[in-house]
């Protein structure tokens, strides 16, 4: 199954890393740029801006910059420069990986020691908690290709926080990932929902739905407020545009990096990981992405305070529609609290 916003970024810091720099000969640099640059043209999203990124890459090549490069990992930086030069794609990169192949048969395939990797770091799911004035807090570092495999950890997270009266979600170190984003949409909608229409190249467009059913609680009628960063990522990206669009959630903190593109990781040569976009990500809601220019919060807050202000902002709301004068009062004893600490 073709993934979706296959996390590029999380992959690449799972790679094993070789601890002495190597640097390969001039003619091997040459036929990886080779390599590089036929995928690049057989699939990138856009055919239209090749020409470009040739000439971009050939005159850097031509000018000695790869065969000057000390070692291997300094060349595949370069490239990766030099292709972003002309794509302003972040999800566009080659990096430099040993034994790719024997690691990686094939792009998307997962290791013991990965999985094991991945179940030691819960997922990416970090903090569950219950912050004071009866707000859920929730924070994600990266959404797991496989959603059944995360879904009991889902579950069990959206059923502690049931019986809050607000949810923030933090997504400010996510990085990006796969259908678990998916996932966890689907707690916050009755019904299954369109979040992204997915525009491949040569291939008819698909949509990334949430799930018709899920685990546990889902969370409706309530407050939800998502907290980004310059930091937060392709799927982390997906999750906070989707949710603002279908105007399920309020976002606060800072505009996202701009990785909206759907990726094709493969193996190249013997010691090379290429990440090549191969679609577009367009919301079916206002037609528009967050590819090359991110997600815009509502609110817009320096990152230290960020999850203050969405607290605030949380005990505000629900002070506003509490019908109880003694739920009033203890909100905003709440609320002074949080002023003071």
């Amino acid at each position: 199954m073709q993934r979706y916003f296959p996390r590029a970024v999380l992959l690449a810091a799972s790679l094993l890393s070789c601890s002495i720099l190597h640097a390969a000969a001039p003619a091997e640099r040459d036929r990886v740029v080779d390599e590089v640059l036929a995928r690049i043209k057989d699939e990138y999203v856009h055919p239209d801006r090749y020409p470009a990124i040739e000439a971009n890459v050939r005159r850097h090549q031509r000018q000695g910059a790869y065969t000057a490069a000390p070692a291997d990992e300094e060349f595949a930086r370069l490239l990766t420069g030099h292709l972003q030069e002309i794509t302003h794609d972040k999800h566009m990169s080659i990096r430099y990986q040993p034994n790719v192949r024997a690691l990686r048969p094939t792009a998307n395939a997962s290791t013991a020691a990965k999985r094991e990797q991945e179940r030691r770091e819960n997922y990416g799911l970090r903090k569950v908690e219950i912050l004071p004035g009866n707000v859920g807090y929730l924070e994600i570092h990266h959404f797991h290709d496989d959603a059944d495999l995360v879904e009991a950890s889902y579950a069990a997270a959206m059923a502690f926080l049931a019986h809050t009266d607000a949810l923030i979600i933090d997504l400010r170190a996510n990085r990006g990932g796969g259908e678990a984003m998916l996932l966890l949409a689907s707690y916050f909608f009755d019904r299954e929902r369109a979040l992204m229409e997915l525009r491949y190249r040569g291939r008819p467009p698909m949509q990334a739905s949430t799930r018709a059913t899920v685990a546990g609680p889902r969370y409706l009628g309530k407050p939800v407020y998502v907290l980004t960063s310059n930091r937060t990522f392709s799927a982390g990206e997906a999750f906070s545009y989707s949710m603002r669009s279908l105007k399920r959630a309020t976002l606060v903190g800072a505009t996202t990096r701009g990785g909206g593109n759907p990726v094709t990781l493969q193996p190249l040569r013997d010691n090379y990981l290429l990440s090549v976009p191969i679609g577009e990500s367009v919301s079916p809601v206002d037609g528009g992405g967050w590819e090359g220019k991110g997600v815009t919060p509502d609110l817009e807050v320096e990152d230290g305070r960020t999850l203050e202000v969405a607290h605030r902002q949380a005990l505000e709301r629900l002070r506003e529609t509490a019908r109880d004068e003694g739920q009033r009062a203890s909100l905003a004893g709440q609320i002074e609290a949080l002023g003071k600490s």
